[in-house]
């Protein structure tokens, strides 16, 4: 378990320490001048707080539930890195952003319990993320994106490229150099880092998947060895076309198929 994950779980206690601390004052205190309501009321965001931070029981997970979504979609095919890079296709990838002094932090302040209504605080995700350091995603849906920024803690622009769709690949502690793509797998080939964060696009024209009902297998290597891996469906350039014509055609798409109604 590497340092990031180990500060991140001694913030997480050191939170819950000062939750119950709260709720063993709230029970103790004389509420001389404190209504019954408003004692009720802190004594509920307390405990809906603490709901966020950690599950309702000890349990141990091995899956977060992006993975367990996953689960049957894994490629059927994969080769090894190896031969990838021997007779895959190289692709090109463009640099978004990139800044090699960047230091992932222990904390951030929007993972805590009071922002967003909790929405990041929970801490089998904040472990999650901080055991890997690559992340794919595409920019077509803004609160999935909005999610996504505020998980891995860092921004960047996107462009949202109505007829030529990019992939977005967030790359923590790494120098990517090379692409590569084979069947139903990517590969971004770069040097290990003690810190640094790199954002790339690929197109998605240029990756060719052997079975659209899988997804592809994102995997991070440095000679011949796999770093970290994340998994992600496959879109195709137009998307945004294909959007564009549902909703233009929505109402069309409504009417059923036959009219069981009587002449």
């Amino acid at each position: 378990m590497n340092k990031t994950v180990v500060f991140a779980i001694g913030a997480c206690i050191m939170t819950l320490y000062l939750i119950f601390g709260s709720l063993t004052h709230a029970k103790s205190h004389s509420y001389n001048s404190t209504s019954e309501k408003e004692i009720y009321e802190k004594y509920a965001e307390l405990e809906n707080r603490l709901n966020d931070l950690e599950p309702p029981k000890p349990v141990t997970i091995h899956k977060s539930p992006q993975e367990k979504e996953w689960e049957g979609k894994y490629p059927s095919t994969t080769f090894p890195i190896s031969e990838v890079l021997k007779t895959g296709s190289k692709i090109p990838f463009n640099t978004i952003k990139k800044d090699p002094s960047y230091e992932r932090p222990v904390y951030q302040e929007q993972w805590h319990s009071t922002y967003g209504g909790g929405r990041w605080s929970s801490i089998p995700s904040r472990i999650y993320f901080a055991q890997h350091r690559l992340f794919p995603i595409y920019d077509i849906g803004l609160s999935g994106l909005f999610d996504f920024e505020h998980n891995i803690g860092i921004d960047f622009p996107t462009f949202q490229n109505k007829t030529d769709l990019d992939l977005y690949i967030v790359v923590f502690q790494t120098n990517v150099t090379e692409v590569y793509t084979k069947g139903n797998q990517v590969i971004v080939v770069g040097n290990p880092q003690r810190h640094g964060v790199q954002v790339i696009t690929v197109k998605t024209k240029d990756i060719h998947p052997s079975d659209l009902k899988k997804m592809l297998l994102i995997q991070l290597a440095t000679n011949g060895y796999e770093l970290d891996y994340s998994l992600i469906g496959y879109e195709p350039p137009n998307y945004w076309a294909g959007r564009e014509y549902l909703n233009k055609n929505k109402k069309w798409f409504k009417k059923p198929l036959f009219n069981d109604t009587p002449e």
